[in-house]
Order: C-alpha cells, then structure tokens, then sequence
C-alpha cells in the first residue's frame, strides 16, 4: 500500500494503490480495493471492498475503436460512496455526494456530477455526462456519449444503445447514446435507440421502446412509444 493519504484514513488489508494517489481527510478504503496512477480522492469518501479505481481500458482485434491506453487522471469529489466490487476507469471526473453501487462499471471519459445516484450492476459506456441529481437504478446500460441532464429518474433495466447493426459496421463516431434533457421520468426496462433527443419534463411507461426523439411534458409509452397526452404532472 503506497499513496499520499492523510493521517485520518483508514485503509483496510490486501490493497494495493500506487504513488501518486492523492487521499484526503477522513477516507475509509475497505479490503482487496486497486487504485492506480492518477487517482484523487477527496474529504469522506467510502471506498468498499474489491473496488478497482483507474482500469485502463484494453483492446482487441475485434475492436475497431482507437483506445487511449495513457492512465487519465481520475478525481473522486467529496463525500462519495463507492460500493463492492464497482469498476471505475481512467479519467472519471465523479463530482461530491455521488453513490456508485454494486457492481456497477463506469468506463474512461466519464463525467458525472454531483449528487448521482448510480444503482447495482448498472454499466456507464465511454464519454458519458450525467448531470447533477439524476438517479440511474440497476441493471441499467448507458451508451457510450449519451448525455443525461439534471433531476432524471431512470428505473431498473433501462438500456439506451448505440448501435443498429448488431456490431457488423464496427465502431463509428456517427453513432452515439441519446441526449437526455432534464426532469424526467423513465419507468423500468425502457430501451432507447441511437441519435435520438428527449426533451424536459416527459414520462416514458415501463417496457417503451423510444425510436425516435419527442419534446416536452409528454407522456409515451408501447412498442415503439407514443405520445398519449400532455404531462401536467409536478412529478
């Protein structure tokens, strides 16, 4: 175990974190946790067991994406928890007050504001931005440079995807996640198809598939969804 940390943290057995991590004042690391170079922690941060922090991604012959295998800085804000056995890549910028679950894997470029909520066994794809207060609950796929803006719920088993062709065209940066506007309602198992926009303030029922974008404060759902009629809900 190496890393600048402060006189109050308390690590726990078998971890090892590497030279440059920076450790602030009052953090509690678990047992069995890897932290690589570049990592910041910052002031009442909660690190459970088996936590990896700063994987740089690795590639194949199969992936036709270019990977950066440089190891980016990684900052952990204040007052975050960072569940059992989460998977945090290289330069991951994770705002103050943020909740990472079990099991969840956030990949490189990723930038999450504060006050997140991430839920268990939930995978957040490259490049992506959540803005601050949206909660993503578990089993949930983002797609890699999705942009998801402020106070979204999204509920279990959502998947948003970012590419139609079942892999055979291989990577391309003309296919990317949905944006996301703000305050809204996405009910459980929701799938979501590439280049599309949500707007503000709408409700999406359970099981919608969301083929191509919609506006405002409206409520949709079936296969594919619908608009139904006007949100004038305060939820």
């Amino acid at each position: 175990m190496k890393g600048k940390q402060s006189d109050t943290a308390v690590i726990g057995l078998n971890c090892s974190i590497k030279d440059s991590v920076k450790i602030g004042e009052n953090v509690t690391i678990g047992n069995n946790v890897t932290i690589y170079d570049n990592v910041t922690i910052g002031n009442n941060v909660y690190i459970w067991d088996n936590v990896v922090i700063g994987k740089i991604p690795m590639g194949v012959a199969t992936n036709f994406r270019k990977l950066n295998n440089r190891q980016e800085p990684i900052t952990i804000g204040d007052n975050c928890v960072i569940a059992c056995n989460a998977i945090i890549y290289c330069g991951v910028n994770l705002e103050s007050n943020c909740l990472i679950s079990e099991n969840a894997i956030i990949r490189e470029n990723t930038h999450i504001s504060h006050d997140v909520i991430i839920g268990g066994n939930a995978l957040i794809q490259y490049e992506v931005n959540i803005e601050s207060g949206t909660r993503i609950l578990n089993n949930s796929i983002i797609s890699s440079k999705s942009r998801i803006g402020k106070n979204n719920f999204i509920s279990w088993g959502f998947t948003s995807v970012s590419d139609k062709a079942f892999g055979g065209k291989g990577y391309t940066d003309d296919i990317i996640g949905p944006i996301i506007g703000n305050n809204n309602h996405i009910g459980p198992n929701v799938t979501m198809l590439s280049n599309i926009e949500i707007g503000n303030g709408n409700i999406i029922g359970a099981c919608a598939l969301i083929s191509k974008s919609i506006g405002n404060n409206g409520v949709y759902y079936g296969i594919p969804a619908k608009f139904v009629k006007e949100n004038k809900s305060d939820i």
